[in-house]
């Protein structure tokens, strides 16, 4: 048997624990797992692999965050997609700038919300992007309802500091950095 298979099987389930860190779906875990196996092992078979532990650690932490950033990309392309001018009320199409603010704001929610505590960004993207009611989401988690509706009202919180103090403003027209609310920020910083 060799050195990375006995490692891999030794430190499965703790290899499944760190993965659903940075996975929400226990299908993702377990297909990033054997993802992390497959790799490892590709690799290993040519070069020596001094430490297979660490490795498969390392080879799991690098294929969750690029499936991570896969999921990111996936909802900001089908937000995208599926904004026209007509569903939005919009008679003319953006401009060039809406477009690079709309996308910068998007850039930095994403950012904002990578940046929540695990099980709050859990909660959040269940029922902010899956749209699942707080109800399912306290019993696929085994938590209650009201540590549900804390993490939501707190991710939202972040999410919207975050979003402030990098200068956009919820009540600006244009979706973008409002210069007055930025010019504000500099002199109490």
């Amino acid at each position: 048997m060799s050195e990375l298979l006995r490692a891999f099987l030794e430190n499965e389930r703790g290899i499944k624990r760190f993965l659903s860190k940075f996975l929400m779906r226990s299908q993702d875990v377990d297909d990033i797992a054997q993802e992390t196996f497959l790799r490892a092992f590709a690799a290993g078979a040519k070069n020596d692999v001094l430490a297979p532990r660490a490795f498969l650690y390392r080879v799991a932490k690098n294929l969750a965050l690029n499936e991570r950033a896969r999921a990111v990309n996936a909802i900001t392309d089908s937000l995208e997609d599926s904004t026209n001018a007509d569903s939005v009320g919009v008679k003319d199409q953006p401009t060039g700038e809406e477009i690079v603010h709309s996308q910068q704001k998007m850039a930095l929610f994403a950012e904002a919300v990578s940046l929540l505590p695990p099980q709050c960004r859990r909660v959040f993207l269940l029922r902010k992007v899956h749209g699942l009611s707080q109800t399912d989401i306290a019993r696929r988690l085994g938590i209650s309802a009201g540590t549900v509706e804390k993490h939501i009202s707190v991710g939202l919180l972040r999410c919207r500091e975050h979003l402030r103090l990098r200068g956009y403003d919820e009540l600006s027209d244009s979706g973008g950095p409002r210069p007055s609310t930025i010019s504000k920020q500099s002199s109490h910083e």
